[in-house]
C-alpha cells in the first residue's frame, strides 16, 4: 500500500541521514584532536552541543539553526580568546566588545558564515523532506479509514 511505502521511505531517509550526522560527528572527533589538540579537547563540549542542536532542529522543534550557528561561534571565540590569552583576566564587557566586533574582523575568516549557509540550507531541505513523508503517510492513513459514498 501507499502507506506502507512512505513509512519504508520515511524510515530508510531517517536512517540514513542520522548515519550521515554521526560519522560527520565522528570524523570531527577524531581529526581535531590531532589537529588542534588541548585547545580543542578543552572545547570538545561546544561542538557536542552544536551537533545536539542539529539533531534538535532536525526532529523539527522550534530551533532557530542560524541563532544556534551564530551561537556556536561565538561561544568558539570567546572559549579561544581565553585560552591564548590566559595572561590576563578578562571582563565580561571586554568579551562582549571582542564579540560584538567579531563580524568586523572575522577571526574564522568566512567559514562561520559559508558553514551557516550551507548547514542551514541543506538541514531546511532534509527537515522539510522528512516532515513531508510523515504528513504524505498522515494523509495516506486518514484517507483509507474514510469510507467511499455512493452518489
Amino acid at each position: 500500500s501507499v502507506q506502507i511505502i512512505f513509512t519504508a521511505q520515511y524510515k530508510n531517509f531517517d536512517g540514513y541521514f542520522q548515519e550521515l550526522l554521526n560519522k560527520s560527528e565522528k570524523a570531527l572527533y577524531d581529526t581535531f584532536p590531532g589537529m588542534y589538540g588541548d585547545l580543542y579537547l578543552q572545547n570538545v563540549q561546544l561542538f557536542k552541543d552544536l551537533y545536539s542542536e542539529l539533531r534538535h532542529y532536525y526532529r523539527g522543534p522550534n530551533i532557530n539553526l542560524e541563532e544556534a550557528l551564530n551561537e556556536f561561534w561565538t561561544h568558539l571565540l570567546e572559549r579561544l580568546f581565553k585560552l591564548i590569552n590566559p595572561q590576563y583576566q578578562l571582563p565580561d564587557e571586554y568579551m562582549d566588545c571582542i564579540v560584538k566586533h567579531s563580524e568586523q574582523h572575522k577571526p574564522f575568516g568566512e567559514i562561520p558564515r559559508d558553514l551557516k549557509l550551507k548547514a542551514t540550507r541543506a538541514f531546511i531541505a532534509v527537515r522539510s523532506f522528512v516532515q513531508g513523508l510523515g504528513v504524505g503517510n498522515d494523509v495516506v492513513r486518514k484517507v483509507s479509514k474514510k469510507t467511499m459514498r455512493k452518489y
